[in-house]
């Protein structure tokens, strides 16, 4: 049974298309059958997606009956289904997280970012109090700067809000180039090197990763407990 990685947040311009396009193209050079579904009613990921692999078709799953009802169809049809929600708390965003496996909560240095992400939390472990487990949930910090303070506070408050925190990603040009150019960083060359590196580490990071299979409500261990999604 295919495993479901969803993408997930309650505030727009926080990665998750870049997430979930590099996520599945990703898999999809490792060999691995996998579905894209795209939930957002923008539709950006499966814009970008056609450019990236055009006979890479995905799924548009714009309501809650929609991927409460057929994702449980593509499972049966591919080891991995990453779903692109849509911004906001909805009830597309809430029928994600009673259909997958894992959320990943991409979430930027802003203070509305940080505001955001707690209010998502907090839809997750309602999920997971209904679910008696999963989702899954892992931070994923997003836009860092180094030497930013509200970078620093990012990872901190993660952490404090008892999910793991992933090693994120940086505020560099490449990302949004990748999505005007209809590409995944790591094809862009050699002025993408940095965020091709960066992004296949973390990916890595977020696929294979040993530690327990599912993260319990309270859980502060910053260590990624994604579980051996990687493999079947």
């Amino acid at each position: 049974m295919g495993k479901v990685l969803a993408f997930t947040n309650s505030k727009g311009g926080v990665g998750k298309s870049t997430l979930s396009v590099h996520m599945a193209v990703y898999l999809r050079e490792q060999g691995r059958s996998v579905a894209l579904v795209d939930a957002d009613v923008q539709a950006s990921s499966s814009k970008w997606l056609r450019e990236v692999s055009p006979e890479f078709e995905p799924f548009r799953l714009q309501t809650p009956d929609d991927l409460l009802e057929q994702i449980p169809a593509l499972r049966d049809q591919f080891e991995f289904i990453v779903i692109d929600g849509p911004a906001g708390l909805s009830e597309v965003t809430r029928a994600a997280l009673f259909v997958s496996d894992v959320t990943f909560l991409p979430c930027g240095p802003s203070a509305l970012d940080l505001w955001a992400a707690g209010e998502a939390v907090r839809v997750v472990r309602q999920a997971q109090a209904i679910r008696k487990g999963p989702p899954v949930a892992v931070l994923i910090p997003n836009k860092l700067q180094v030497r930013h303070r509200l970078s620093r506070e990012l990872v901190q408050t993660g952490r404090s809000l008892g999910i793991p925190v992933a090693s994120g990603l940086r505020l560099l040009q490449a990302y949004a180039d990748a999505a005007g150019q209809g590409q995944v960083v790591w094809r862009m060359g050699a002025e993408a090197s940095k965020a091709a590196q960066e992004m296949r580490v973390l990916l890595e990071e977020l696929l294979h990763d040993e530690s327990a299979e599912i993260i319990e409500p309270g859980v502060t261990d910053s260590r990624l407990a994604v579980g051996s999604l990687g493999r079947h």
